[in-house]
């Protein structure tokens, strides 16, 4: 056996020690054209089914859009990374698709989008806790300095980094600018500092933010829509626990947070994710 940490270990490692794990070329050109042609099209819509004001932030994506999203959400590569930080309890909080327009040179000159930890965060106190909700957000453009990169301050999890209101809105001076290519997915602790940039490319900068939570928490988006019903029946029909957990429905929640708390969270972890997925597979058999 090598001395050396996986690929999958180091990233965990990373994302407990700055706060975010970064991962390369996860979506592939057509799922990127896909997702920018759904946030257009919300945009278009004036009229019928998600009629609303012009807008560039849609909310209840999953609702909206259950088969275009679903693939992102259930994402085996990020949820599998979740459930080694938080156990088998991922929810969905909520899962937003945006595409913002750009601001002027002027508007932008010296600032940034807001410095910010994220819902379900507190102020930190020196030592590392497990999220209560992790962000996996995913550009479907490249990000450069014109479209403006994503800003984040290593460590700022644990270290108790305080910004009074002036600081909020500029950079900081121990930030870390993070070049994001179209397709890539940054997933961050909800107690990370963070900030986007300005965009002043002239065209809209597009995105989306799945924000997972634990799954005893409250959820933003609703799940009692019709197309998310189809999927919590899909679900149940396939003994699929994971899936329903993501939609609201936690039937192990009861036994797994009063399991005694005789062994560590991580081997216990893995016997409920095996026993996660025994179900799945014997229902599939």
């Amino acid at each position: 056996m090598s001395d050396y940490p996986t690929e999958q270990e180091q990233l965990l490692q990373q994302y407990k020690e700055q706060g975010y794990a970064l991962f390369e070329g996860v979506y592939d050109e057509a799922s990127i054209a896909a997702w920018r042609h759904e946030a257009d099209r919300l945009e278009d819509a004036h009229d019928g089914l998600f009629s609303q004001k012009r807008n560039w932030w849609f909310g209840n994506m999953l609702e909206r859009a259950p088969a275009l999203m679903w693939p992102a959400v259930a994402n085996p590569l990020i949820v599998d990374f979740i459930e080694r930080i938080v156990g088998p309890f991922v929810q969905l909080d909520n899962l937003t698709l945006a595409a913002f327009p750009p601001s002027s040179k002027e508007e932008a000159a010296g600032k940034v989008s807001g410095w910010h930890r994220d819902r379900w965060g507190h102020f930190p106190t020196g030592v590392y806790q497990r999220p209560l909700a992790l962000n996996a957000i995913c550009y479907l453009q490249d990000l450069s300095a014109e479209y403006g990169p994503l800003r984040v301050i290593d460590n700022s999890h644990v270290e108790p980094i305080a910004m009074g209101e002036e600081e909020r809105e500029v950079p900081h001076k121990d930030e870390k600018i993070i070049y994001m290519k179209a397709g890539d997915v940054v997933l961050t602790h909800n107690g990370l500092l963070h900030s986007g940039t300005p965009n002043i490319s002239g065209k809209k900068r597009y995105f989306f933010s799945i924000y997972y939570n634990i799954s005893w928490l409250k959820h933003t988006d609703t799940f009692d829509g019709p197309n998310c019903r189809e999927l919590i029946e899909w679900a149940r029909e396939r003994k699929d626990h994971r899936a329903l957990r993501f939609l609201g429905v936690d039937e192990q929640l009861q036994g797994r947070c009063n399991s005694g708390f005789q062994e560590t969270d991580e081997g216990r972890w893995q016997q409920w994710m095996t026993a996660d997925q025994e179900a799945l597979t014997e229902e599939a058999g």
